[in-house]
């Protein structure tokens, strides 16, 4: 059973959020979400008000242990919670420490911004991305990264995807390529995805 963490923080994205927990949850992944530099420990404020708790809070034993113990990170994004985990060292450490150990890392919509950073603190390959509209010039024109008009993109370890209305095909995405086309084809049938 493969094992993912989603990062959880103010201002995160909900469709975002929430589309990847429910549908690696339908693969049968393991998912924790974990809580970064909440102003309320208890809960995260998404980016249209809705509360969500996370299962677990960001530690320093985690950024360590992460990527030992899980498969996959997924950064959802909402222009705030991006900005939450651009200045978080420690999720740009996490960040670096998936890619070092070529686990799998997935960022949405302005979360590309958070993959930016963290190659920019701790280093690593510039990859072909997307991300929403709204921070292009930031990862394309100033940061000099390849860059696709794509819904989803993968490029290695590396998924990206630009937006809300990309969100299943994102997630589904995730599960094809940790647990092959036919588990995707499974989980995505009953969800009666329009063709």
């Amino acid at each position: 059973m493969p094992k993912a963490l989603i990062l959880l923080a103010d201002g995160n994205e909900e469709i975002e959020f929430v589309s990847a927990y429910d549908v690696l949850t339908r693969a049968e992944f393991e998912v924790k979400s974990v809580g970064v530099s909440l102003k309320i420990e208890k809960y995260a404020r998404m980016s249209r008000s809705v509360r969500i708790v996370p299962d677990i809070l960001l530690t320093t034993s985690l950024v360590e242990t992460g990527p030992k113990v899980y498969d996959m990170l997924v950064i959802p994004g909402g222009a705030m919670g991006a900005a939450t985990f651009c200045a978080n060292d420690e999720v740009l450490q996490l960040i670096a420490n998936f890619r070092t150990k070529g686990k799998w890392v997935a960022a949405i919509c302005a979360a590309t911004t958070a993959l930016v950073a963290a190659r920019n603190k701790f280093g690593g390959d510039k990859v072909l991305v997307t991300s929403h509209p709204s921070v292009k010039h930031k990862v394309q024109e100033e940061e000099g990264w390849e860059y696709s008009e794509d819904g989803v993109v993968v490029d290695g370890k590396i998924i990206t995807s630009r937006g809300p209305g990309f969100s299943i095909a994102f997630a589904l995405k995730m599960v094809e390529l940790l647990q092959g086309v036919e588990k995707r084809n499974a989980v995505a049938g009953p969800m009666m995805l329009p063709e």
